[in-house]
């Protein structure tokens, strides 16, 4: 996204004190007007319910959901709140991109969590409301007389007489209405395309059709700047084909880190984003950057995008016998392990692992030499993002003990219907 920025102070330097006074206030009057213009234009750019409710925002070019939170919610702090509610639109929290529509509010549109996760409270009867939450009174004491706090009371607003008005925005307990609606009201997936191409996997040895990125250009000369220039979203980078290969407007390339080597297994390739071809000029290509999964930077790797395979929003089912396999490490060397980390294990398709997949990470039972026995326990789980023909990657879902060494044995537990 564009970002403006102001250079006033470079003028301050060459002003007299007088001079410089009147050119910041010059300034500041023009900031405020153009704060005025961007708020109207925000406005404009929302739909609004009948009930006086804004119920969505398309996104324009400059919006962060930072600033629409300050100017629909009158918070900025409140952005996750938005980014809950719109999960299926928004991949990355950091991007959004002119034309998605956001919902600020829970429609009908936005789905709810399947109702075995969370159950309705039973029905309670009408001589006596107990909270679900509330802990069991001990004998011989006498209940707390004011009602219980329950999960309906929680997403109710009170009256609007009990809560002023917050610097012009929605008043407090509308907003912790949206807030618990956010977390209860998500679409579900078992696998994210994301996760899919961000994770990276194992060559497994095989040689690869590896083009080259050659750096940001500057249109419509393909100049390269420097190989440590960072390109950023909506970049034109410029990139070359496999020796003997073609691409075509409109094909999607990972660009990639080529990493370290396991043995036996080949080397880590670490995706560092994607970008779509849009043009083509001295028998190279013009790729504009459209996902950034870390630094994209010239002399870096392509590589043709795999298809996702969309899994739906089946839950994983659970397994009794499946299939054993080997932790071989991460894209570092790193043994203590945390949620979202990446890495690798030793069974792939050819054994049955697929995409959806969840292993659990046991530690063996042994007796050691000092004569302490370790049990059979569960140290971490993990769920398969990504599966080649021989290995699979995986992300962290939890940890128990993080002190996983190369070579601990992972169980399939679960598998996608």
């Amino acid at each position: 996204m564009q970002r403006t920025f102001r250079w006033s102070w470079l003028g301050a330097l060459a002003l007299a004190a007088g001079p410089t006074l009147a050119a910041a206030q010059a300034t500041s009057a023009q900031d405020t007007a153009a704060q005025a213009t961007s708020a109207q234009d925000t406005a404009a750019q929302a739909t609004v319910a009948r009930d006086g409710t804004t119920q969505s925002h398309t996104v324009r070019e400059g919006d962060t959901l930072w600033d629409l939170a300050r100017h629909y919610k009158g918070d900025p702090f409140l952005w996750p709140d938005i980014y809950r509610m719109n999960t299926s639109v928004v991949e990355d929290p950091h991007w959004i991109y002119p034309g998605e529509v956001l919902q600020l509010s829970g429609t009908a549109t936005v789905a709810a969590v399947p109702a075995e996760d969370t159950p309705a409270p039973p029905a309670a009867d009408s001589a006596s409301v107990v909270d679900e939450a509330t802990e069991p009174v001990a004998a011989g004491t006498e209940a707390d007389p004011a009602p219980p706090t329950s999960y309906t009371s929680l997403t109710q607003a009170p009256p609007e007489s009990e809560q002023p008005s917050l610097f012009g925005g929605p008043r407090p307990g509308q907003m912790m209405k949206e807030t618990m609606r956010a977390y209860t009201e998500q679409p579900y997936r078992p696998l994210r395309h994301s996760e899919f191409h961000s994770s990276g996997f194992l060559t497994e040895d095989q040689k690869l059709p590896y083009g080259k990125v050659h750096g940001a250009v500057t249109p419509p000369q393909i100049q390269a700047t420097p190989l440590n220039t960072n390109a950023l979203p909506y970049t034109l980078v410029s990139v070359s084909a496999p020796k003997g290969a073609t691409y075509q407007v409109g094909d999607s390339l990972l660009s990639v880190v080529i990493g370290r080597e396991v043995r036996g297994y080949g080397k880590v390739i670490q995706p560092s984003g994607i970008l779509r071809v849009v043009d083509t000029a001295d028998g190279q290509y013009v790729a504009s950057v459209v996902a950034v999964y870390g630094t994209i930077r010239g002399g870096q790797s392509v590589l043709p995008l795999e298809q996702f395979g969309e899994p739906g929003n089946a839950r994983a089912v659970p397994v009794s016998d499946g299939v054993r396999a080997t932790l071989l490490g991460g894209n570092g060397r790193q043994d203590l392990k945390a949620p979202q980390m990446v890495v690798f294990l030793d069974k792939g398709r050819q054994a049955g692992v697929a995409p959806g997949d969840l292993f659990e990470i046991r530690r063996r039972a042994e007796r050691l030499d000092d004569g302490t026995v370790r049990v059979d326990d569960v140290m971490a789980t993990l769920q398969v993002v990504h599966v080649r023909d021989h290995t699979s990657t995986a992300r962290v879902l939890n940890v128990i003990s993080p002190d996983i060494p190369v070579g601990t044995e992972a169980r399939q537990v679960a598998k996608l219907p």
